[in-house]
């Protein structure tokens, strides 16, 4: 994009007008609390952690008199909580103690598990960031008086960085991204979005395109850090999972998984798995990024006459039937495992316009990523994975096809792949030199925040 498209940053000129907004939207919030209430207590019948712990929400936490944390820590859901892994245990191993928040339950429940040790000896605690209106997020403030905070990725709220900034707590912007979508959303508000970013104190983004949006709002302190992702470390537990689920669980059966899938992307993939034309037919894995929508899934498999079991299903070590074709991943925290027990992985989130999800954990575990055209998430690290041939695209980014098109591009993908089982250990060859060859975002950001 040439220089030309992006605006000169305001400085001052648009703060009165920031100001102007922010007063009306700090006040529409207290029409709105009843709502969120309502919304928790209904999100809670399929998932019981949004029911627990509402007051933290509200900025009202129980004491915790031992702990004072050197760094506070905000990864809202599940991805920027498993981002920020290899970041906090290098904190944790430093001697200093973490604030972690979230802002989904399912968030919260992934760091219980990761950092279940730290928790237990008093160096990290979890805790839900409150709504972000003035009285909940001061009570945050003033309760745990963080001496910095670290956003991850994308969160960033006004009344956050405006009350933070009151408080005199700098706030960083850490594994920074900024989609050309969500860029030019920013830019569509002008001054507004300009003053609330400058109000952080730096950003360690994720790429240079990243850097070059975030400076197009004002901000002077970026620096190029990479993906703190690549760094991450999965289990080897759930990887010796995976392989055994390989190994007995589904013996003699090559395994398509469609990982962390969207909204209408299960019948594209059921479509295309019912018409490819290879013998022993593949078995498909499907999990879905949201497990409330496990009854949708089920219904759609059921309504095309195919044999189903879900992981909950599984018995401990007897191989699943030959008729089944397609196994619901339904369990919580297993991402590995499933990744593991898999031989060609199609990207969930690229199939129908939602940007994609984090395609470095296949191609770290060396498995073959196939991907749709929606990838703006992940767009230099798909274009990348693309170049070097850990991926591969069924159709050009932004492509605008219909979805039988897809689905008919999705066969002949999946039909080359499995017929070419050469290529297929390839692209996973490729797909563990990608990763390596990405690492270090860890300690870049860590040297970034002791320069400030």
């Amino acid at each position: 994009m040439v220089d030309s498209l992006y605006p000169k940053p305001v400085r001052g000129g648009g703060k009165r007008l920031f100001l102007l907004v922010f007063v009306i939207y700090q006040f529409l919030w207290h029409f709105a609390i009843p709502f969120v209430i309502l919304r928790l207590w209904l999100r809670g019948k399929l998932e019981p952690g949004y029911r627990q712990h509402i007051l933290e929400r509200f900025g009202f936490y129980a004491p915790f008199s031992d702990f004072k944390s050197d760094v506070w820590i905000h990864a809202v859901s599940m991805g920027e909580t498993r981002a920020a892994v290899p970041l906090i245990e290098e904190l944790l191993a430093s001697g200093k103690k973490v604030l972690l928040s979230h802002m989904t339950a399912s968030g919260r429940s992934t760091s219980e598990q990761i950092f279940a040790n730290a928790i237990a000896h008093g160096r990290l605690r979890q805790v839900y960031v409150p709504y972000d209106f003035f009285w909940p997020v001061l009570r945050f403030l003033r309760h745990f008086s963080p001496p910095e905070g670290l956003l991850i990725e994308t969160e960033l709220w006004p009344g956050l960085l405006f009350y933070a900034k009151k408080c005199n707590v700098p706030m960083y912007l850490i594994n920074g991204r900024l989609s050309e979508k969500s860029f030019r959303k920013f830019m569509g508000w002008g001054s507004i979005s300009q003053t609330m970013c400058q109000m952080l104190s730096g950003v360690a983004a994720q790429t240079e395109l990243d850097g070059k949006h975030y400076r197009a709002l004002g901000i002077e302190n970026i620096q190029i850090t990479g993906n703190l992702k690549f760094d991450v470390n999965l289990s080897n537990d759930l990887i010796s999972n995976g392989l055994d689920w390989k190994d007995n669980r589904w013996p003699n059966r090559l395994v398509i998984m469609a990982a962390s899938t969207r909204e209408g992307e299960e019948n594209i993939l059921i479509n295309a798995i019912k018409a490819i034309h290879f013998e022993p037919k593949p078995l498909l894995l499907i999990v879905p990024r949201h497990l409330k929508r496990l009854p949708e899934i089920e219904e759609y498999v059921n309504e095309q006459n195919l044999q189903m079991i879900k992981r909950s299903e599984l018995c401990d070590s007897e191989s699943i039937p030959v008729e089944i074709d397609v196994v619901i991943g339904d369990s919580f925290g297993e991402m590995a495992s499933y990744y593991a027990s898999s031989d060609i992985v199609v990207m969930g989130g690229t199939l129908l316009g939602t940007g994609g999800q984090n395609l470095i954990e296949p191609c770290a575990l060396g498995k073959p990523v196939i991907l749709g055209p929606s990838t703006f998430n992940f767009k230099q690290v798909s274009q990348d994975a693309i170049a070097c041939g850990a991926a591969i695209s069924i159709c050009e980014q932004h492509e605008s096809i219909s979805q039988n098109e897809m689905t008919l591009r999705l066969i002949s993908v999946l039909e080359q792949l499995l017929a070419q089982p050469d290529k297929v250990k390839a692209m996973g060859e490729q797909g563990i030199l990608f990763t390596y060859h990405h690492q270090g975002a860890t300690r870049k950001t860590i040297n970034f925040l002791k320069a400030n």
